[in-house]
């Protein structure tokens, strides 16, 4: 049977309320979550801190839990204050959240310098662009095609050719008399536009971190920066540390998929944001890096890290990956290439300032150097599950 469940969304003001409605015996914490509402839980909905405190405004008040007395004290529990992870819904009732997190309370860490002023750093993101005149088919009696074409235009053999590509293929060749400009990677063609943007070549350097995500815009021939943002990496609804948002989706193929939607959801934001600072267009973004931990790196590919927090603590992968933009469902150029640099020794190495959108590095150089930089006990280091 459905109960319903009314939330004092702002404690400022209780005029914003949501009302859902949940079965019996649902936590208010999941009830919650299930209706859409963020209701953080640094714990993971373990009853081991305070952050999904709540307050009982009309309903009957439950008999306080251990965890409740535990973590709340005397004072809150007599206040009517209860952790949402312990209160089951019995019967209609009334909450009120505790305030939300506050991003000016963390100190995020910003973007560095810039790859343009930085010694010893060459960029190549292996990103090209090619002006070229394409004649389009014209003779009935010469069987050819688009791509054809265009592949004899730039002077190459059969090449990759994402879907995106081919559906805007017609159109730009028979616009501005067959001038394009075509955008590659090695063999992969990433976009065929028309007239000549040749100057129009950006990436991103994203760093997903458990507490905050940075998201950087560059120019790939130069790599200066054209803008920056930072946010608290939204996952922390679901838990505050890396065993909590494993813990969360450990085995639970919903749950995996609620943690991956949140942080795929701010890179886009921060997608936005970043192009309109710099008055650039999302589908010049040709190029992606990623860099984060074990943790970070399996949930934003949306792959079960249950076994990340088991021992012995084995991803499901540890070398480098290459996707596209329309796989994960960022809103760059959908054949854009993002990039996720390998897993070494439980981190990811490769700093995405220095790696930038496109800078190419020497990853054996530094393996060495993610091996020298370990900390040490007794001579050996001490893997630990939080370290992945």
């Amino acid at each position: 049977m459905a109960v319903a469940l009314t939330i004092l969304a702002d404690p400022r003001d209780h005029s914003i309320t949501r009302t859902l409605s949940a079965p019996t015996g649902t936590t208010l914490l999941k009830a919650a979550h299930d209706g859409g509402i963020d209701v953080t839980a640094t714990c993971g909905g373990r009853g081991r801190c305070t952050s999904c405190r709540i307050k009982f405004v009309a309903g009957t008040i439950p008999p306080p839990t251990l965890a409740d007395e535990v973590q709340l004290g005397d004072d809150l529990v007599r206040e009517g204050y209860r952790l949402a992870c312990q209160c089951r819904l019995e019967e209609p009732l009334t909450v009120q959240l505790a305030p939300p997190l506050d991003e000016q309370a963390f100190q995020i860490l910003g973007a560095g310098p810039s790859v343009a002023r930085t010694a010893g750093v060459v960029m190549d993101s292996g990103v090209a662009k090619q002006v070229v005149k394409v004649t389009v088919p014209h003779d009935e009696h010469h069987q050819t095609s688009d791509l054809e074409q265009l592949l004899a235009a730039i002077g190459r053999e059969p090449a990759d050719v994402g879907p995106s590509v081919l559906l805007g293929l017609p159109t730009a060749l028979r616009d501005d008399g067959g001038l394009v400009t075509v955008t590659t990677f090695g063999r992969r063609i990433l976009a065929v536009e028309r007239g000549d943007t040749a100057l129009m070549k950006f990436g991103l350097a994203v760093d997903v971190g458990t507490t905050s995500v940075v998201t950087t815009l560059l120019e790939l021939e130069s790599g200066e920066q054209l803008a920056s943002v930072s946010s608290l990496n939204p996952q922390a609804v679901f838990g505050g540390d890396l065993m909590s948002r494993i813990a969360f989706a450990q085995f639970n193929p919903v749950n995996l998929r609620k943690l991956t939607t949140r942080i795929l959801g701010l890179l886009n934001q921060h997608i936005e944001q970043v192009c309109r600072e710099a008055g650039v267009l999302p589908k010049w973004v040709y190029k992606v890096v990623v860099v984060g931990n074990t943790c970070m790196h399996h949930l934003l590919l949306g792959i079960d890290p249950s076994h990340v927090g088991l021992a012995p603590y084995a991803p499901v992968m540890r070398h480098a990956l290459v996707t596209t933009a329309r796989e994960l469902h960022l809103k760059t150029a959908p054949e854009a290439q993002v990039c996720f640099l390998p897993i070494v020794a439980g981190v990811l190495v490769l700093g995405a300032r220095r790696a930038g959108a496109g800078g190419r590095a020497d990853p054996s150089r530094d393996a060495r150097r993610a091996g020298r930089d370990r900390p040490r006990h007794g001579g050996r280091r001490r893997s630990r599950p939080h370290d992945r």
